[in-house]
């Protein structure tokens, strides 16, 4: 019921009020702030130093600010001045929030919510694609934004994350970019099933047929209606093929600390109602062993295996996959809301067939 009345709460907020927070990385030692005439400041209080680029370190979990250390506790908070700020290069809109702790750096970019979802249709798909397709994809990252937003709570250092795992965040959108018209001709605009937003999951290519949230998240039946699995004749989704020996599979599960005997050949043994493979055999000298093919995904790199939807032969010493699509398969498929829009589709027309049962509806 809480999540519910959160839900509601932020459907209600005025625009001005709605900020998202994105975890740019955590961990590095090190990180360059270009930031000309930002203000900074520590616990409420100004922190002046000379000049528009500063370096930030993490030393012993303490973080210094051109070398001077600030005292602990409170983040620093770099305020824009004339100019956009650049971390390590990257223009960003916001503001900057940094702390430090034994294991390096946390850099967190606090920006407005419209800002945020320009700048993620700009990093996620081409900027010359058609209208509908980049107002489609606008209402799906700030969906998807909001909902974690939710989940994670008022209080969290961060909503969000910048790297595929979430929504793919580069930093500004160029302001004659179609992404930043996309943003602002559907402003305030989420999908939602009942009162609350719903998790717009959305992948490259599904390959010729979605996959359902259930068999992609491994969530519980009935959670995502929305997300089901459908043929989709806008996307039969490139063929590719990628071939690994052997040898490089049984490094890679040995690493992972998954398989440890040498792999000598691998099969799906089993597939989810889309056809996408669910669990692998893989036999070893030791014996049979069985594993997600989720997991197999990960381990040899999401650009290394693109899908799930694929069939495997060992040819010799190599292990041959034949498949089709782009990521997950679930919800939104980027070029087939392409193909949609250059049918004539609208936005909203597209966003029905990928997320059927849920509802347009203005947050703001």
């Amino acid at each position: 019921m809480r999540r519910y009345l959160t839900a509601l709460l932020l459907l209600a907020l005025p625009a001005a009020a709605e900020e998202i927070r994105i975890e740019l990385s955590r961990g590095k030692a090190a990180a360059s702030v270009d930031a000309p005439g930002a203000r900074l400041t520590q616990g409420g209080r100004p922190i002046e130093l000379p000049g528009s680029r500063h370096t930030l370190l993490a030393r012993a979990g303490a973080l210094l600010v051109d070398g001077r250390t600030l005292s602990g506790g409170e983040p620093l908070i770099v305020y824009p001045g004339e100019g956009r700020l650049r971390v390590d290069q990257r223009p960003l809109p916001g503001r900057l929030e940094v702390w430090a702790d034994a294991r390096g750096l946390l850099l967190v970019n606090a920006l407005d919510l419209e800002d945020y979802v320009a700048a993620v249709v700009a990093s996620e798909v081409p900027k010359d694609w058609p209208e509908a397709a980049l107002e489609a994809q606008a209402v799906a990252v700030r969906t998807f934004a909001v909902a974690q937003k939710i989940a994670q709570g008022p209080a969290a250092r961060a909503h969000l994350g910048s790297s595929v795992l979430d929504q793919v965040y580069a930093g500004a959108a160029h302001p004659a970019s179609g992404a930043l018209s996309a943003a602002h001709a559907t402003a305030g605009e989420v999908l939602t099933y009942g009162a609350a937003p719903i998790a717009a999951y959305f992948s490259a290519s599904c390959g010729g047929r979605s996959e359902t949230g259930e068999d992609a998240f491994n969530l519980a039946a009935g959670t995502t209606p929305y997300l089901v699995s459908e043929e989709d004749d806008a996307d039969a989704g490139r063929a590719w093929v990628v071939r690994k020996t052997l040898a490089q599979i049984s490094a890679a599960l040995r690493k992972a600390g998954r398989v440890l005997a040498p792999v000598t050949s691998v099969r799906v043994s089993a597939r989810t109602g889309s056809g996408r493979a669910r669990t692998l055999l893989v036999d070893t000298p030791s014996g049979e062993r069985s594993l997600a093919a989720v997991e197999l995904r990960q381990i040899l790199g999401y650009d290394a295996l693109p899908s799930l939807l694929f069939a495997v032969t060992v040819e010799g010493s190599e292990a041959v996959f034949r498949g089709r699509g782009n990521g997950h398969g679930v919800g939104l498929c980027q070029w087939g809301a392409r193909a949609r829009a250059r049918r004539g589709e609208s936005y909203r027309q597209i966003l029905a067939h990928y997320y059927p049962g849920s509802e347009v509806r203005r947050m703001y």
